[in-house]
């Protein structure tokens, strides 16, 4: 006999209906919330809400809120709808700057969320954490990237650079080049060294030990792409489905080269003036050296610690970020010259001008004087925002400035990057790629907050300086030495990957390349 009448057939039919229309209440309980409010939104799907695209993996999660941004042309904020989870996309810049900088007590807190005994490697870096440890952690970590410190490391950079230009002279010989994986491997032995202080080895051989676990960190899949959309716009179910991004047999790696170099370093007394003789003293002392202001206990008969997983955690950070920012922004940059020949030109005529101030080297100093360079890079990063968008939670209930609608506590605010930056009434004729916005006049023109690829406020990117620097090294090698020109399979107009989270370009990213001799 069936449990609800004659029929299995048929008692299988209600209860499916019934699951299904709990999950439907589920999923669209939240759907009134904007409407309520009188706040202008985009109509959400049941289940999806307004990511049905990125569920299919026809777009990414950066072009579907800029898409939004630009529905709510007009209006100050637009709300959208990531599955069940209401969010608020920010279009007006005062308003951006409430968020970022003016009111930030109530906004500092970031809605990514990562099980920290699950993943500690992802969950416990100063990216994750929120509140009053990422507060402590950051005032620690701030003296890192110092110009003074990182002149120091320039030496190891400048190294692996000289290195790309080897790797790449042999490609030279083909004509052609893979410009993401060259790039990858020339960002992984750059932190390698700098971070890690050890050889990577990826530029001499693709298939080193130290390349293949960065590949399986940041090469993204369905699965993987789906644990991180969960992780920025469901954290709730973080911590029940016990979600990890990191594979184990990676985190154990990266365990186990830290802690050998640590405790080589310990036992030979080595010091080699990097991240990770950095991180070290902060761990050993609670403090940095070198005059640095941040030795004050972290709170009142409490001294500042930093062990096991949270030391790994902090190296691990600057290793995943530092690689796939660089490496990013380098390809699009590469793949932006080669189009336009003329920019290219006008870039190789001052790095070699500055090289020859120099004796043919590339110094720190050298690299600073190179203000061209520096628009190039800007302009890249303009166009190719690696997270395309920012995302804060509100910490208790908020009024927007100069309206009557207030924010409840755990909403959520996003801000699209790549809105603002496409945005045409700071940057006309956005698609096109073009140095010239970043003159020093061209910038005093345009308001505050219409750039901040890095993100703003005390939350913006610690690796800043050090992206930049890697970056414009590796550029400055590159563009002294060869020219780039597209080829045949080179994608124009540039597809991203619909599978990342982060700005990349889809499948593989081939170039033309010449030797100048």
């Amino acid at each position: 006999m069936a449990l609800l009448s004659d029929s299995w057939t048929l008692d299988f039919g209600v209860i499916l209906l019934a699951v299904f229309g709990v999950a439907y209440a589920f999923f669209t309980r939240n759907y009134r919330k904007w409407e309520k409010k009188g706040i202008p939104f985009l109509k959400p799907l049941p289940f999806v809400g307004n990511f049905k695209d990125m569920v299919l993996a026809k777009r990414n999660i950066g072009e579907i809120i800029q898409e939004a941004y630009e529905k709510g042309k007009g209006k100050p904020f637009i709300g959208i709808f990531a599955f069940d989870q209401p969010m608020l996309v920010i279009r007006d810049l005062d308003v951006v700057k409430t968020v970022l900088v003016k009111d930030f007590n109530y906004f500092m807190d970031r809605n990514f969320s990562l099980d920290e005994d699950a993943d500690p490697l992802v969950g416990r870096t100063l990216f994750s954490i929120n509140g009053n440890r990422w507060r402590h952690l950051r005032m620690k970590l701030s003296p890192t990237f110092t110009s003074g410190k990182l002149k120091k490391m320039f030496e190891f950079v400048d190294e692996c650079g000289k290195e790309l230009v080897t790797c790449v002279n042999k490609y030279s010989d083909d004509g052609k080049i893979e410009v993401k994986e060259t790039m990858a491997r020339y960002t992984t032995d750059v932190i390698a060294s700098c971070i890690f202080g050890i050889q990577g080895n990826a530029l001499r051989d693709q298939n080193s030990e130290f390349r293949q676990v960065l590949r399986k960190i940041l090469d993204f899949d369905i699965v993987k792409g789906i644990k991180t959309a969960i992780a920025f716009f469901a954290p709730a179910l973080v911590k029940t489905l016990k979600l990890k991004v990191v594979d184990d047999d990676v985190a154990d790696y990266i365990r186990n080269t830290i802690w050998t170099t640590v405790e080589h370093r310990k036992k030979n007394n080595i010091v080699r003036k990097d991240f990770l003789d950095l991180l070290m003293q902060l761990r050993d002392k609670g403090f940095m050296e070198e005059g640095e202001s941040n030795d004050h206990e972290t709170e009142p008969g409490k001294k500042f610690e930093l062990e096991g997983d949270d030391f790994v955690a902090q190296a691990f950070v600057f290793l995943t970020a530092g690689f796939e920012t660089s490496s990013t922004t380098m390809s699009f940059a590469l793949y932006e010259l080669s189009l336009q020949p003329e920019i290219q030109n006008r870039l190789r005529q001052e790095i070699r001008s500055v090289l020859e101030k120099y004796d043919g080297k590339l110094t720190y100093d050298g690299l600073q004087e190179m203000v061209y360079l520096d628009m190039v890079v800007s302009e890249t990063l303009r166009k190719y925002p690696v997270l395309p968008f920012l995302d804060r939670k509100v910490l208790q209930p908020y009024t927007l400035p100069g309206t009557n609608f207030t924010l409840d506590k755990g909403d959520v605010v996003i801000i699209s990057l790549t809105g603002i930056q496409y945005d045409p009434q700071y940057y006309p004729n956005p698609e096109r790629f073009d140095p010239e916005r970043f003159t020093e006049e061209n910038k005093r023109s345009r308001p505050n907050y219409s750039y901040m690829p890095f993100g703003e406020g005390p939350r913006i990117c610690i690796g800043m300086r050090m992206g930049l620097l890697q970056a414009k090294a590796g550029l400055a090698h590159l563009i002294a030495n060869f020219e780039v020109a597209p080829c045949r399979s080179t994608p124009v107009p540039m597809e991203f990957d619909a599978k990342s989270a982060l700005l990349s370009a889809k499948g593989t990213l081939q170039l033309g390349i010449r030797r100048i001799t």
